[in-house]
């Protein structure tokens, strides 16, 4: 009797709130067919998909649905927004998402350039961008084979990956609200079977886009592998582990110390508890806090992944497969680590709170400096007096800013590139020669120091590592050449004159 007042009390409540509206009717049809159907896809199985939804009734709801959602995932947009444009599925709670995505989708790869091979496929807004694709798809593969050794889990051929012009379309194409990408600087989105990112040309320094694939890579893995039922924390904090373990160590690739910076932030009120981040680090109401909590989550995954063994991630991955609530996902962290979740929070708090808070005042979440406005203006200053010409002019106001920010890498460049133009290669040259003295990584910073630091051993070294933060700037891509000038390496050539085309 209980459970059919409570039935009646939710009918009577949804009516009133909706009296106008028609009465809400479930999908119909092969609803296990359906589920089977949406797990296949979810896996990226779409071949597994594909077969079993072949010859399904066109009056069932519950498969067009599914139907549409496969499209989606194979690429084909104009297709799913065809099959959710049906009657039957238009406004209907379950296919709105699917539509606004899919319509989005079909919008921003119209005429867009699709380059394929039978392990790839890569969507370019800017046909410009062609010349990445080979960085794109050689990373791709090391990921992908990084990812079958440390989750077990193999990404099935081809992998999708868009890359698009700005925000806006990566929020159209993934359902990201564009607000919270620009509140956060989301640069990347793994969804809907497919990796979409904003071209390096986009932002105006680049960013550590080689590393940013790999990420999202690594959220495709653990939807594939555990179903799509992976917690927020666990998928970010492996997505931060494995954007780095696809290639060899670089510099700065843990500075600041993920540990160091989630211990200050937690100090500062910044942090969120790992279980209750919500449904994405890109939607949190800061920068400050959206850092913080990449802190919170890469930090614990390390430590966990260390006390609980290499052994404990895929098995916990199998796990997660086959879970079916939240009580499940406690019971398999404690079957392959011994432990409880909150007896791993309790003593990944209490080993981060033993480490010193060694992180400069300037480093801290938040942290701008006293002085920026006149940082701000120096550096304006001297970038439009090089603009004309003006070195020597420049490389006042550039010294001062530096002066001002001595550790930041883009200003030691731009000080470096006007005593170049000066002829003062005695006086550039340790502004670019010691990576310990910067504080974050530019990809400028990095070619100049080939440029006035050549290591015999491995020439290349610097300008892989430049190109992998900034392949559209020009003086980066071409190492330093003068056109008409071209790097040897025939992929970073091509590169160099995308990059020497690229409007200025």
């Amino acid at each position: 009797m209980r459970k059919v007042l409570l039935g009646a009390l939710a009918v009577a409540t949804s009516m009133s709130v909706a009296a106008a509206s028609a009465a809400y009717v479930p999908l119909l049809g092969d609803l296990d067919r359906a589920r089977r159907a949406r797990e296949a896809t979810l896996e990226l199985d779409v071949a597994a998909a594909r077969k079993i939804l072949d010859g399904a009734d066109t009056s069932d709801t519950a498969l067009a649905l599914e139907t549409a959602r496969l499209l989606l995932y194979e690429g084909d947009c104009d297709g799913a927004v065809a099959v959710l444009s049906r009657p039957d599925l238009t406004n209907r709670p379950e296919a709105m998402d699917l539509g606004d995505v899919s319509r989005g989708c079909a919008r921003a790869t119209a005429g867009t350039l699709t380059v394929r091979d039978e392990r790839v496929i890569v969507r370019l807004q800017d046909d410009e961008d062609q010349a990445l694709v080979p960085l794109i798809v050689d990373v791709a593969l090391k990921a992908r084979e990084n990812l079958a050794k440390d989750l077990g889990v193999e990404l099935p051929l081809p992998m999708r990956i868009d890359l698009v012009r700005d925000q806006f379309t990566l929020a159209a194409m993934t359902g990201l609200p564009e607000e919270a990408a620009q509140t956060t600087g989301t640069v990347a989105v793994a969804k809907w079977g497919r990796v979409t990112m904003i071209s390096p040309r986009a932002t105006m320094n680049g960013y550590a886009w080689l590393d940013t694939l790999a990420h999202e890579l690594t959220h495709l893995a653990l939807t594939r592998g555990t179903r799509d039922k992976a917690p927020l924390w666990l998928q970010e904090g492996v997505a931060k582990r494995q954007e780095v373990r696809w290639r060899e160590k670089e510099p700065l690739d843990d500075f600041p110390a993920a540990d160091v910076v989630a211990r200050v932030g937690l100090d500062k009120g910044l942090g969120v508890e790992l279980d209750k981040i919500g449904p994405s680090i890109a939607m949190l109401p800061s920068a400050e806090q959206a850092q913080v909590a990449f802190a919170e989550v890469a930090s614990f995954v390390r430590y966990w992944a260390r006390e609980a063994g290499e052994e404990a991630l895929p098995q916990l991955v199998v796990r997660l497969k086959a879970a079916e609530s939240s009580k499940d996902f406690e019971q398999a962290i404690a079957e392959v680590s011994a432990a409880d979740f909150q007896t791993w929070v309790k003593r990944w708090r209490g080993h981060i709170t033993s480490l010193p808070k060694d992180l400069p005042p300037e480093l801290e979440p938040g942290a701008m400096p006293a002085n920026v406005k006149e940082i701000a203006r120096r550096i304006r200053l001297g970038e439009l007096l090089q603009g004309r010409g003006h070195a020597r002019a420049a490389s006042i106001e550039r010294a001062r800013a530096h002066a001002l920010i001595p550790h930041e890498a883009s200003v030691r460049c731009h000080l470096a590139e006007s005593l170049l133009a000066m002829g003062d290669t005695q006086n550039a040259a340790p502004l670019v020669e010691r990576i310990d003295d910067v504080y974050n990584r530019f990809g400028r910073w990095h070619s100049l120091n080939g440029l006035l630091h050549p290591d015999p051993s491995d020439l290349d070294r610097p300008f892989r590592f430049g190109i992998a933060l900034d392949p559209l700037e020009p003086a980066v891509a071409c190492e330093e050449k003068a056109a008409p000038e071209l790097p040897k390496d025939a992929i970073r050539a091509a590169i160099c004159e995308a990059a020497r085309r690229m409007p200025r």
